[in-house]
């Protein structure tokens, strides 16, 4: 049995945490099971008697709110207490990547080793004190010090990487993009997309497909000759995505039918490709096909799929370029949807079956109430883009973004979203991602603010079509990278990371200055 006590409320309650609760195995695989409540514990009922981690949404004071995890615990009668091995996960998470990055070092490592040192003070208090409320009051705090620790540690190697990357060379003519959506109004947002590197225009099958057989694409016919006009790379996708907001209504009498939807998806691929192979500069084979949130496809299906847009896209024009988008890279779907698997397994079977592609797009969209947008600190996120370095690809992040007002179940990342938080966040996360030597364009989710919905408030633009503080942080990250850094000095790459502050400090530590 796994069972942990839950002694703190500032955490959340039991329920509350039961919500978006899974449960991880080796090497952090998801794997089956549920998470119960029972007489105020929380309870793993998991499939086998292995060695099991818990994933929750966890409040960690003035670090936000976001998902965090167990070590891997043995099955044992007696509960654990949550605080303490989340507090035991960071800490240990910290030391495994800080001797990867050669960091883990009381000189090295600067403020953020005093930090973590601090983090493990107060873990060890916190296992020898008897009163079970004390000892989780201090496992938090340990906690919330340990996630400071790895923040600045994730942002002390990446401007480190940063500057060795860019220092006798600049960054490529296509680094910073925003995708836009076709049914936005071209007057009003086309000036400031144009401003950007990469425009990726989306490609929504009920936009495009209203009826069966019946196809519209003035909306994004507007969107692809503005982009050619302006002489940016176009992304266009992706050609395969199944969600209910993608989807025409339609489909839904398709759903369960893999012969009916692979014949639907087909015909409107190919309809789509033929149109746009002159102006498409990247092709968006498939979104989130591992998921499996609409339809449980199986695991030859989908490399199916992909290998069918792969190949449409290279018939379409000599020379077409593809990347297949991967989201949901922790994994939470995996725990929901039958036979979903992680981007990761996905990515190798694509390899495997030989499925043509040049490049691999990587969704880190956050702040969001669904399964798979849980917020993630700066370290969790830097982790799981090295995973990248075992596969020999280069990688764009396709859509990131969080947004500028608070998303109820959304999570934070240290205080509530806001304006400055969320160009903070930006600025840190462009940051880290340009300081791994894979990644060679950042593409922002979102071009403007929306009416409604639950990522109305993620554009770089507000609802007035004004460029929002994330939309200036990111072009001054883009000017800065577009002449070689030269020799650091002490304004642009410190010798450590200093403590963010989202309400007052809107550029990242260590970020390049505009």
């Amino acid at each position: 049995m796994l069972q942990f006590e839950v002694h703190d409320p500032q955490v959340g309650s039991a329920g509350e945490l039961a919500t978006r609760a899974y449960l991880l195995g080796r090497d952090d695989q998801p794997v089956g099971g549920g998470v119960k409540v029972r007489q105020g514990r929380l309870v793993c009922q998991t499939e086998d008697g292995e060695a099991t981690a818990l994933c929750l949404e966890v409040s960690a004071g003035p670090m936000g709110r976001m998902m965090l995890q167990t070590c891997l615990l043995p099955q044992r009668p007696e509960p654990y207490r949550l605080n303490l091995e989340l507090a035991r996960h960071r800490i240990k998470m910290y030391i495994a990547k800080g001797e990867e990055w050669l960091l883990f070092d009381p000189v090295r490592g600067g403020d953020s080793f005093k930090i973590w040192e601090r983090a493990r003070t107060l873990f060890v208090q916190a296992i020898n004190d008897p009163d079970p409320a004390s000892a989780e009051a201090r496992a938090r705090d340990s906690l919330v010090a340990a996630i400071e620790a790895g923040e600045r540690l994730a942002l002390m190697q990446a401007e480190q990487n940063l500057q060795r990357r860019y220092k006798t060379r600049a960054a490529s003519s296509t680094l910073v993009g925003v995708r836009v959506d076709p049914m936005g109004a071209l007057e009003r947002g086309g000036t400031a997309a144009a401003g950007f590197d990469v425009l990726a225009v989306e490609t929504p099958w009920s936009l495009i497909e209203p009826s069966p057989g019946v196809f519209r694409f003035d909306a994004v016919d507007r969107w692809m000759t503005m982009a050619a006009q302006a002489r940016r790379p176009i992304v266009a996708g992706p050609l395969l995505r199944f969600d209910d907001a993608w989807l025409p209504q339609w489909m839904q009498a398709h759903r369960g039918d893999y012969k009916a939807i692979m014949d639907r998806s087909y015909m409107f691929m190919e309809q789509l490709v033929h149109r746009y192979r002159a102006v498409a500069t990247l092709w968006n084979l498939a979104s989130g096909l591992h998921t499996n949130g609409w339809h449980a496809f199986q695991d030859s299906e989908r490399v199916d799929l992909a290998r069918r847009a792969a190949v449409l896209a290279r018939q379409s024009r000599k020379g077409a370029r593809t990347l297949v988008e991967l989201t949901d890279p922790f994994g939470e779907c995996v725990s929901r949807n039958a036979g979903a698997i992680t981007a990761w397994q996905f990515l190798e079977r694509l390899i495997q079956e030989g499925v043509h592609l040049d490049a691999v797009g990587l969704s880190l969209r956050l702040g969001d109430g669904g399964p798979g947008f849980g917020v993630r600190d700066l370290l969790q996120l830097s982790a799981v883009l090295d995973r990248f370095a075992g596969y020999e690809c280069k990688v764009m992040i396709s859509a990131f973004g969080v947004p500028s007002d608070s998303v109820e179940g959304g999570g934070q990342w240290r205080k509530p979203w806001s304006d400055p938080v969320q160009a903070q966040w930006a600025t840190s996360v462009t940051t880290i991602a340009l300081s791994k030597p894979f990644v060679e364009t950042m593409v922002w989710e979102r071009l403007e603010d929306g009416a409604s919905g639950t990522r109305a408030r993620c554009g770089l633009l507000d609802t007035s079509a004004q460029p929002k503080t994330v939309a200036r942080k990111l072009l001054a990250i883009r000017n800065r990278l577009r002449k070689p850094l030269g020799a650091p000095s002490p304004e642009s790459a410190p010798e450590s990371a200093p403590a963010a502050d989202p309400a007052t400090d809107e550029t990242a530590a260590g970020a390049p200055p505009a």
